[in-house]
């Protein structure tokens, strides 16, 4: 089989004469073609030609041209800005005073519970907790007569365990009131000389935010009207703000008495509060609902924080 000859080529220090190059006429471009047979793909059909001026030379400039259905895919401005008025109460029936609870002027009176009572509170958690949990089994099919409705009132029975936990620790009333509060280092030194009231009561906030984590993935929203769904995530996203601002709390000692979280606590809660919020947007885009980023990247952003301090 014979060898085609080989062009001429220049030699190293030979200058070329460009104007003489012959340029490639249509059938040896044709010939450069190895698939002819090919169409021309769509996504090219995206890319049009305007005539670029700026340089003087009258050149062609390559300029994407973005369809509706691409559009579609990207995300609005607004599912970014907040969409919860944190600073309204959890429930509507809730009436706050106008002025939070003196936070900045705590006294030696909250008293620590004695053995009997914490008896007592140990028994009406558990109770509490497992009435929740049975009403949760019938919500599934058991017996839905006697079981939630829905995400909403269980969110409400958790958040009122929650006010009575925190209320054995802090005094505080009503847990609406932490999230109006902006920093857990302002009492840091403030409550230095109060009464010890932490007796472990944060085992009980860790399973809440467990048993929460676990109840929420089970309740579907897309089917509910848009108000309803609305509705059902601001409590959503408020009990975990308060969770955050509570677990803060502790892990920082700015309770009574500057008792903190054991550390096997905080471990098992920094495992929780990472489930939550890698769970937290697979679920509202399983239930099809858009936006709340914002509140999606707030979720235990404090407690986790106060972790790694």
């Amino acid at each position: 089989m014979s060898e085609p000859d080989t062009p001429l080529h220049p030699q190293a220090d030979e200058q070329i004469d460009l104007s003489n190059v012959r340029e490639l006429g249509d059938d040896d471009i044709d010939d450069l073609d190895l698939n002819p047979e090919l169409e021309v793909s769509e996504d090219l059909d995206r890319y049009g030609e305007e005539r670029d001026d700026e340089d003087g030379e009258g050149g062609f400039k390559r300029s994407y041209v973005e369809d509706e259905d691409e559009r579609g895919m990207y995300d609005e401005m607004d599912d970014f800005r907040p969409r919860i008025n944190v600073g309204s109460p959890f429930s509507s029936a809730t009436v706050l005073a106008k002025s939070r609870p003196p936070l900045d002027k705590p006294t030696n009176t909250q008293r620590r519970l004695s053995l009997s009572q914490q008896s007592k509170f140990i028994s009406y958690c558990d109770e509490r907790l497992l009435e929740i949990q049975r009403k949760y089994v019938q919500s599934r099919g058991l017996n839905t007569q006697n079981g939630y409705s829905g995400l909403e009132p269980l969110l409400k029975d958790l958040k009122s365990l929650v006010d009575f936990i925190w209320y054995s620790i802090d005094g505080m009333p009503n847990t609406d009131y932490l999230l109006n509060n902006p920093s857990t280092t302002e009492r840091d030194q403030i409550t230095i000389k109060c009464n010890s009231t932490y007796f472990g009561q944060s085992a009980y906030l860790i399973r809440i935010a467990d048993d929460l984590l676990d109840y929420v993935d089970k309740f579907e929203l897309k089917s509910l009207p848009v108000e309803k769904q609305n509705s059902t995530l601001s409590k959503l996203f408020k009990l975990l703000f308060i969770l955050d601002k509570i677990f803060a709390t502790l892990l920082e000692g700015v309770i009574p008495g500057n008792a903190r979280m054991s550390g096997t606590d905080a471990v098992r809660f920094t495992a929780i509060a990472e489930r939550t919020r890698a769970m937290m947007p697979r679920y509202l885009e399983q239930q099809e609902i858009h936006g709340y980023h914002y509140e999606v990247s707030k979720v235990y952003e404090e407690a986790l924080e106060s972790c790694g301090n």
